[in-house]
């Protein structure tokens, strides 16, 4: 299996500008790396830029080389940050016929995932869980977010992994953004049940849960057995995610949990 991840060298900062002075993109890169090198996998690395690591991609995008994401707004307030991610998954799947899965640079292997290699799909995507869908957030950006974080993606070494590849680059150029495209391409107006393989297009997609193999749900608590931490945006301070947070997640966060919706029931 293909571990393959990318990522340019700048600090990561949040729309605003704010730097997040304990978090690298080449730190949770080489920890994937080490943990696919553990797993038996191959890392496949794209340095989009002074990273320092991995294979060179230039991205010329100015907005993106400074700050990490494109100046121009698919929805008012929503800024795209990985317009290159189709044809990096297709450069890997034209170079490796094994099963690909990519793992934003924000995103940390940390388990095996050998049970996602399966013949009975090409395009494996992660669930947004319900939870979140309910959030204000999500109703805002709803048209890009949909029901699938395109964070972490699986693609199966098939003819028509390869073909939806290209027809996500297009959509991708065409729309301006590569998860809004994702989520056209995979799902339809209702939210897919876990685990369950839909034809579409001649595309065998398969829904596999986020919160075990797209996990950035620390402030809901931690799930068993999850296989990918993902430290996006809003949720980036959680790396490292070293034993303080670990209890933190464990202990803490339930019990705010529980505090919020007792006062939320009296409010009501």
């Amino acid at each position: 299996m293909i571990i393959l991840t990318c990522a340019n060298g700048e600090p990561a900062k949040s729309d605003s500008g704010k730097i997040f002075k304990n978090f690298s993109f080449k730190e949770v890169i080489r920890s994937t790396a080490l943990q696919a090198q553990r797993c038996g996998y191959t890392a496949v690395v794209y340095d989009l830029g002074d990273l320092g690591i991995g294979i060179p991609y230039q991205v010329t995008d100015k907005s993106f080389i400074e700050n990490g994401y494109y100046e121009q707004e698919v929805v008012s307030g929503y800024k795209s940050k990985s317009l290159f991610k189709p044809d990096i998954v297709g450069l890997c799947l034209r170079e490796y016929h094994q099963t690909v899965a990519y793992l934003d640079g924000d995103a940390q292997l940390i388990g095996r995932i050998d049970e996602v290699d399966t013949v009975d799909y090409d395009i494996g995507v992660t669930l947004r869980a319900p939870s979140e869908l309910e959030s204000d957030w999500h109703r805002t950006y709803r048209e890009v977010a949909r029901f699938v974080n395109a964070g972490v993606i699986f693609f199966r070494p098939t003819a028509a992994a390869r073909s939806f590849v290209d027809n996500w680059k297009k959509l991708t150029e065409t729309l301006g953004n590569d998860q809004m495209a994702l989520n056209q391409l995979t799902c339809s107006e209702d939210y897919p049940e876990v685990n369950s393989i839909v034809s579409i297009d001649g595309v065998r997609v398969k829904y596999f849960p986020g919160k075990k193999y797209n996990y950035y749900y620390f402030k809901e608590g931690l799930e068993d057995d999850i296989k990918i931490l993902h430290f996006k945006g809003a949720v980036r301070h959680f790396y490292p995610f070293d034993w303080k947070k670990r209890m933190y997640c464990m202990v803490a966060v339930p019990a705010i949990n529980y505090v919020k919706s007792i006062i939320k029931k009296r409010i009501s």
